[in-house]
């Protein structure tokens, strides 16, 4: 019988590593204070959401190369909810966190308004999502970034 306090408590363990994880994901996902300055490369709109996407140039001639982004690539995308800037998403592909994500190498961080984390995000759903955009890098605007 005491095996199984043991065992109860390694599942829990296990079980809690991907939220004790989650929690601290926006951690490694810093929010370019100048993302502004990139290229603003998409508006999308669906229902009262308004996106509007932002990178660097060298992610943009990446696309139109038909080459993957390359390393330390960012992008930055505000939410805006009836008029009003929700949240900031961002998104950076680093090869050493290809085995951390279900999205190729790209991790993600949800931030509020005033730049603070949001660590109340699921960011488990943004890879998982993500990930079904494999053939374009798992960014689903690419398409965007083709347009002149």
């Amino acid at each position: 019988m005491k095996a199984y306090p043991v065992a109860a408590m390694f599942i829990g363990l296990t079980m809690s590593t991907p939220l004790l994880a989650q929690s601290t994901a926006s951690d490694h996902i810093a929010l370019p204070a100048d993302y502004k300055s990139g290229i603003h490369f998409s508006t999308f709109k669906r229902g009262g959401i308004t996106e509007e996407l932002f990178t660097a140039q060298e992610a943009i001639d990446a696309a139109k190369a038909g080459e993957p982004f390359p390393e330390g690539t960012v992008v930055t995308m505000e939410d805006f909810r009836e008029g009003a800037l929700y949240r900031i998403l961002v998104m950076e592909k680093r090869a050493e966190w290809e085995s951390l994500s279900l999205s190729g190498s790209w991790r993600f961080g949800v931030y509020w308004p005033d730049g603070q984390p949001n660590l109340s995000e699921d960011l488990q759903r943004c890879e998982s999502c993500h990930a079904g955009a494999e053939d374009r890098d798992f960014v689903f605007r690419h398409s965007d970034m083709l347009d002149d």
